[in-house]
């Protein structure tokens, strides 16, 4: 490497394919995105939709299609991503850029940018705040606040920022048509259309959640903090909504000359506490070493701190005296803090009476710290007012030991809690390793799925177009799918639900996909088959346990789906052109009951307009935002909205899965699996044979 040239930074970046080669490299060079492109090194992997992109690979940046639909809009939620930028030729991010790498910026947990005319008619609010709960960033239960809020703001900004419409005073009939039509006129120009919007989202330390809406407009005169004079921004009525942002924010400020608005919310998610405090500066979290780890209860490492020498010798002599000989001094507060910064101590002996920072805040200080959250504090005074006690316990002191100390209580009590801590160390280590494990098989399972590039290049083969979403509950389910070729016009495809959660339903699938694909009888009528499978599962599988199970059959060229079901959730037969669909007959025998259990084939017609949709019943018993689950009836309006609301071909399970996701809490409490086959036009594909 020359003298004095920096070394690369190397950035994964995922890409739309539908994008020219030349506006990629136009993008991914640009300082739109980068403060110094040039010291940045672009790895592009590209895919036909989300669905394309793996999961478990993290991207820098997600560059979206110019005019993108909610297939891309789903990005949000399923691509492990930071930042999402839609290409358009007039992107001109101004002094909103660089978008990364900016040091004057702050570091975004999340960052959306897109187009005026793109924006304006999909949900983003809507999705964005469904990414932040899945990204646990904000808790199921203030996320429609936060939504509200985001919506308000959101539309203010495109509508009357970007496009600089005036919706103030009546509209009658006649200038509520103009308005439409004059918003459909800027939508399409390049002054007002191809203006950005740019949503970002960035956690403090603090737990507080910071999100910003940036237009291009040409901004308003931010209001007086309690003023309540409507805001003027260029004869518009943005103000109007102001009050109820207000009302579901902790603090709305402005900046950018009114350009952008900025609300803060008070978080409800646990366990999610930042270093902050005396603590802040740390900047990793402690590890242990094997070589580390407390072993015996007298290899800990105790800090005794007290500003007093001559306490700090008796304590050390009793300590000692008991076989503690790793010992560590602290002769005032922040002694102390800084000790325990360098030492990590198995426990703390503290004084609460000490000069610079007494043992109040020392307690406070080092509680603020998640790093430090289980050390045990045992608090020594001399102190008899009862409010001083009570007070060292609400500031997180574990125990309290009153002056003069007794020796033999100093030891009883500093051999408890460090067995104490003994104890919780074997176990947090034990829920490592285990966890380690759990992910292992989470992977595993996750891998008995088909990819997107396998399922999207089978469905071509046999004119289709088939989409599909697999998201594991927060334990180890049971939920799988395939697809099993069987000749040129035969395509056979299943789904798999096993009863119960853990690694025993996990085991089930690994079993059952092994008999699978270990039969080599898949061009048997599906009654058959089940019945196959029925009677070797039954020798493998424990009593009490089963499985739901639809094997299905596509004939191109006679046009019809045969299928059984082994009381699997009905399928929804649909047609392409009108979204009409309706539910199929799922009855049946789950699999592993009864031995010598029957089933039955069942056909229906398959032909160039249909659509097929399967699914687990995470879809329609997970109780949603209304507080309820989605119905038989809701079920069908969703499949006829999307497909009636898209003008192209979709990817029909993957847009009803981002649906579903907006309103479903973050954590499933089961396996979610939705796959759709739709006949596609792919010139040649039919005709083969």
């Amino acid at each position: 490497m020359p003298a004095g040239k920096k070394p690369q930074i190397e950035q994964t970046v995922a890409v739309a394919q539908s994008l020219a080669q030349e506006d990629i490299t136009k993008i991914v060079s640009s300082s739109a995105l980068w403060e110094q492109p040039e010291n940045i090194s672009v790895k592009i992997t590209t895919g036909q939709t989300p669905e394309d992109f793996p999961n478990q690979r993290q991207y820098s940046f997600c560059i979206l299609p110019p005019q993108i639909g909610r297939d891309w809009l789903g990005s949000l939620t399923r691509l492990n991503c930071t930042h999402f930028i839609e290409y358009f030729p007039e992107l001109d991010l101004d002094d909103l850029a660089p978008l990364a790498g900016k040091k004057s910026h702050p570091k975004y947990d999340l960052l959306v940018c897109l187009s005026t005319r793109s924006a304006y008619h999909l949900p983003v609010a809507r999705k964005f705040v469904t990414s932040l709960r899945h990204r646990g960033l904000i808790g199921d239960s203030i996320a429609p606040a936060v939504e509200m809020a985001v919506q308000e703001a959101f539309a203010n900004s495109l509508v009357h920022g970007n496009l600089e419409l005036d919706t103030s005073g009546h509209l009658s009939m006649d200038s509520f048509m103009e308005l439409g039509d004059e918003t459909e006129r800027r939508l399409a120009s390049s002054h007002h259309g191809g203006r950005a919007i740019i949503l970002t989202a960035r956690r403090r330390k603090n737990g507080q959640l910071v999100i910003a809406i940036n237009d291009q407009g040409d901004g308003f005169t931010p209001p007086e903090e309690n003023a309540t004079a409507e805001i003027s921004r260029k004869d518009t009525t943005f103000g109007r909504g102001l009050p109820l942002i207000k009302s579901l924010c902790q603090t709305v400020n402005f900046t950018r000359d009114g350009r952008t608005i900025e609300l803060t919310f008070t978080n409800d998610t646990s366990g999610d506490n930042a270093n902050t405090g005396l603590f802040g500066d740390l900047g990793h979290p402690l590890t242990t070493t094997a070589e580390d780890e407390l072993r015996t209860a007298r290899n800990a490492t105790i800090l005794i701190a007290d500003d007093t020498m001559l306490s700090r010798e008796i304590i050390a002599s009793y300590l000692r005296a008991d076989g503690f000989t790793n010992l560590v001094f602290a002769k005032d507060g922040e002694d102390a803090i800084a000790q325990i910064k360098a030492h990590n101590p198995d426990l703390i002996i503290l004084d609460i009476i000490m000069p610079k920072i007494d043992g109040y805040g020392v307690c406070k200080a080092v509680r603020a710290d998640p790093a430090y959250a289980e050390t045990p504090i045992i608090a020594q005074t001399a102190l008899e007012e009862h409010e001083g006690r009570t007070r060292i316990f609400e500031d997180g002191a574990t125990d309290l030991i009153l002056k003069p100390l007794n020796k033999a209580e100093l030891i009883a009590r500093t051999t408890i809690h460090i067995e104490n801590r003994l104890l919780v160390q074997k176990l947090q280590a034990y829920q490592e390793r285990t966890q380690s494990e759990l992910e292992l098989a989470r992977d595993m399972q996750e891998n008995l799925n088909p990819a997107p590039e396998s399922y999207r290049g089978i469905g071509a083969d046999y004119g289709l177009r088939i989409s599909a979403t697999f998201q594991m509950s927060s334990e180890l389910g049971g939920d799988m799918w395939g697809l099993v070729p069987i000749d040129a016009h035969r395509l056979g495809v299943y789904i798999v639900d096993f009863a119960g959660h853990g690694l025993g339903a996990a085991l089930n699938t690994f079993r059952l996909h092994s008999l699978i694909w270990s039969e080599q009888s898949h061009d048997q009528s599906p009654d058959v088959y089940l019945q196959v499978l029925n009677r070797h599962l039954k020798r493998l599988l424990p009593i009490g346990q089963y499985a739901t199970m639809l094997y299905g059959i596509v004939d191109r060229s006679k046009g019809i789906f045969s299928y059984a079901s082994a009381a699997c959730t009905s399928p929804v037969l649909g047609n392409s052109v009108t979204g009409e669909a309706q539910f199929l007959d799922g009855s049946g025998v789950p699999l592993g009951v009864i031995r010598e259990a029957k089933y039955e084939t069942r056909e229906v017609p398959f032909d160039k307009d249909s659509f097929l949709l399967l699914y687990s019943d995470a879809l329609i018993e997970t109780t949603l935002d209304h507080g309820k689950f989605l119905s038989e009836q809701e079920l069908l309006s969703v499949c006829k909205d999307t497909v009636r609301d898209s003008a192209a071909d979709i990817d029909l399970a993957a847009q009803i899965a981002d649906q579903f996701m907006d309103r479903a809490p973050a954590k499933l409490d089961d396996d979610f699996t939705i796959v759709s086959l739709q006949s596609a036009m792919i010139p040649g594909l039919l005709s083969k044979g």
